[in-house]
């Protein structure tokens, strides 16, 4: 991730804001609360790159090439399945140690933060030129790779957490 702060001081504050502080949950009803607040300012950070996106393709059909086209609906795909991760639910029961897995999901929320906020970046440089095809050439796989990177992370992130079917099985990074 080698570019500037490219998410604006504001849209960084709010989403920092809704960092979960796993360590001061008293319950399950605000543990999961707290998840669904963050999850859902991700979602609306990653709703508006997709939006971009769409834009970009609907304003531009006529001059992308076909090549271009499946890549802005490939970048779309990740962007939706990164949503499906999103929004899981269940019961929140912390994995393994507690403070352990505090300290992991801490740093998860951290590099989230930090994807999403590249994946922005790049999604806003081609708004700048759409007829660019070195945005395609050179950002779209630096996007892609950072969506792939994000989708990873929430999914983690949802094993830690104990939500979903993935989570009854042993996350691939651990025993």
């Amino acid at each position: 991730m080698g570019t500037a702060a490219s998410v604006s001081f504001a849209e960084m504050t709010f989403l920092m804001q809704q960092m979960p502080s796993y360590q001061t949950y008293r319950s399950l009803e605000e543990a999961a609360t707290a998840e669904r607040t963050f999850r859902h300012a991700l979602g609306a950070m990653l709703k508006e790159c997709g939006d971009r996106l769409l834009s970009i393709a609907e304003r531009t059909a006529l001059i992308l090439t076909a090549e271009q086209e499946v890549m802005l609906g490939n970048l779309v795909e990740r962007i939706a399945s990164i949503f499906r991760r999103l929004d899981r639910e269940g019961a929140i029961c912390l994995v393994g140690d507690c403070e352990a897995t505090i300290a992991e999901l801490e740093e998860i929320d951290t590099r989230l933060i930090l994807l999403i906020e590249e994946a922005l970046f790049l999604v806003r440089n081609l708004g700048l030129n759409p007829q660019s095809s070195r945005w395609f050439q050179r950002q779209a796989p630096l996007l892609s790779r950072d969506l792939a990177a994000f989708s990873e992370a929430a999914e983690e992130r949802n094993y830690l957490l104990g939500l979903g079917w993935e989570s009854e099985f042993s996350w691939h990074g651990r025993g």
